[in-house]
């Protein structure tokens, strides 16, 4: 930082250099250079600051004890011992304090150090580096870290996968900009909450992310109590490349908990592993809100994830609020449902659901209005009704929030059906209490290769329904379906992800056009017309697996598919 005296009045001081750096302590240290010209200055004592834009320290025999920064100066009085007598000098700022740089340090602790009394000292850039070890019931709790988005404050192992939280380990942190990255947590089965973004109930995460950890519960643990690992509060925080296997107990694995802001989370790229048919709710692996906030606007997405053996309960990932996006996920043998259960208005896009013939392997089971489900990819599902490669459920006409919405202005299109033992499920749950039928849907652009199965089970008569441009492949006795889709070989192939893929356009062409304007990889559709979730002329996506997902430090990512069964 330089200066300039523009009023100097009573001193022939005509030269100033200031510079501002950090102790070990964190304390801003303002040394101070003078003289009559630039060439020539001298090195004065310094004096320890609290790091305020007010500052104190001597220049030769004048005391600066006075001293604040405007805009464009900084005016300083300077008492002189001898005369008594007080100059106030105004410094043209040519360089403000914010330019400075200072450098990030890393801080060490350990089991042994008072987590709460070192995060109070961190500033943006900084670093919290926890030894390597076993850390067993460990209360940590960072509050309102300041990190900026360029200079994130990170709490992170020493090295990756080495620092292991067990027993009663809770860890809580809050503030903006935080990155928590490479620690693993194992059989912590006695908190309801095992991490959470938030510090207290008013002092949340925000811009945060939690990345490259590992959740895990082993076969020989006690189940424990109802818990959830991870209780996301705040807004525009995300968690990507970790991975969640083995856990037993009730309750969500990560919850985003919904208030009445735009939270614009994000899931991306991470492995959940196997979860356990735990035989009553709260085997959730993924929610967003609550039915009594499932009106509110969430924003989150959730993406490039793999799921393999989420088996927990019938919702898989169960969605209570609006405006979420759940998009290029794989869903492995997972039996269960993307479940829209609460809210309107979500967009399932691009997910790749592989039963593999597994007992009760679903799709997509869609409540409320407005709901896009297009580009997705079934294959091999055995689950029906709820668990139906599609099922739209009856609703509660004026139900409460908890109930079931009515099914409206749905959109179904551009998705590709294969070996599923029941495709379209319409009406689930009528009767006379949901009695509401769904209505103003449109089932478009649809590819069906049913093989052995039927496509249709309908429980209520669907309304308004338009069915445009949907394709099948001819099977047995299929002519008392309700609804009478295009027979033809839709010469499908399988491609080198696994995928069965249109190998040309010509099959899978139809006379309507689209206003989805990607395909399942997410290229821009270079005809829009085309039956399906894929366009062959789009490049080819990688799609989420167990090699590609998870933390990046983990060599045997691929063995974990096998860890819990």
């Amino acid at each position: 930082m330089r200066f300039t005296g523009v009023n100097v009045r009573e001193t022939n001081l005509d030269f100033c250099q200031i510079r501002a750096e950090r102790n070990f302590n964190h304390t801003e240290l303002a040394r101070a250079t003078v003289g009559t010209h630039p060439s020539q200055p001298r090195a004065l004592p310094h004096r320890e600051t609290s790091g305020s834009s007010k500052i104190s320290f001597r220049f030769g025999s004048h005391t600066i004890d006075d001293a604040y920064l405007g805009e464009s100066r900084m005016v300083i009085q300077l008492n002189h011992p001898a005369i008594g007598s007080v100059y106030k000098c105004i410094f043209a700022v040519t360089m403000g304090f914010s330019s400075l740089s200072v450098a990030a340090k890393d801080v060490v602790i350990t089991p042994e150090t008072d987590p709460e009394s070192v995060a109070e000292n961190l500033v943006a850039g900084d670093s919290l580096v926890l030894s390597n070890g076993t850390w067993k019931d460990a209360d940590l709790k960072f509050e309102g870290l300041s990190g900026t988005a360029e200079k994130p404050i990170r709490i992170r192992a020493e090295t990756a996968g080495q620092v292991v939280f067990t027993g009663q380990t809770e860890f809580r942190f809050s503030g903006s900009h935080v990155i928590v990255t490479g620690f693993v947590f194992r059989d912590i089965t006695e908190v309801s909450d095992v991490v959470q973004f938030r510090t207290h109930s008013q002092r949340h995460a925000h811009d945060c992310r939690m990345s490259d950890c590992v959740f895990e519960q082993t076969p020989d643990s006690e189940a424990g109590i109802e818990s959830r690992w991870v209780s996301v509060y705040g807004t525009h925080n995300r968690i990507d490349h970790c991975y969640f296997g083995g856990k037993r107990s009730r309750g969500t694995t990560v919850v985003v908990w919904v208030r009445d802001e735009v939270e614009g989370h994000r899931i991306d790229h991470n492995h959940f592993g196997p979860r356990p048919e735990l035989g009553k709710n709260g085997g959730e692996t993924i929610r967003i809100g609550t039915s009594d906030v499932s009106e509110l606007t969430s924003g989150t997405i959730v993406e490039d994830n793999f799921f393999y053996r989420c088996d927990g309960e019938a919702e898989i990932i169960s969605n209570k609020s609006c405006d979420n996006i759940y998009r290029h996920n794989v869903f492995e043998e997972c039996s269960g449902t993307l479940t829209l259960r609460h809210g309107h208005q979500c967009r399932v896009d691009g997910n790749v659901f592989l039963g593999k013939t597994q007992r009760g392997t679903g799709g997509v089971r869609i409540i409320g209005r407005d709901h896009v489900v297009v580009n997705n990819y079934f294959e091999g599902l055995r689950g029906d009704a709820e668990r139906a490669a599609i099922c739209m459920m009856n609703g509660i006409p004026n139900g409460s929030l908890d109930g079931y919405a009515p099914v409206s202005n749905a959109v179904v299109s551009h998705n590709t059906f294969v070996d599923c033992k029941v495709s379209l499920e319409l009406g689930v749950g009528a009767g006379k209490k949901q009695s509401a039928n769904p209505a103003d849907c449109r089932v478009t652009h649809n590819a069906f290769l049913p093989g052995k199965w039927a496509l249709f089970r309908i429980h209520s008569t669907p309304i308004r329904f338009v069915w445009e441009g949907n394709k099948q492949e001819p099977r047995g006795n299929d002519q008392d379906q309700p609804v009478q889709f295009e027979r033809i070989d839709l010469r499908l192939e399988r491609a080198s992800d696994g995928l069965l893929r249109p190998v040309q356009a010509d099959s899978i062409r139809t006379s309507f056009k689209s206003t989805v304007a990607s395909d399942i990889d997410g290229h821009p559709r270079g005809d829009v017309s085309l039956a399906g979730c894929d366009d062959p002329h789009t490049p080819r996506r990688e799609q989420p697996s167990a090699s590609n997902t998870g933390p990046t430090w983990q060599a045997d990512k691929p063995e974990r598919n096998g860890n819990v069964d």
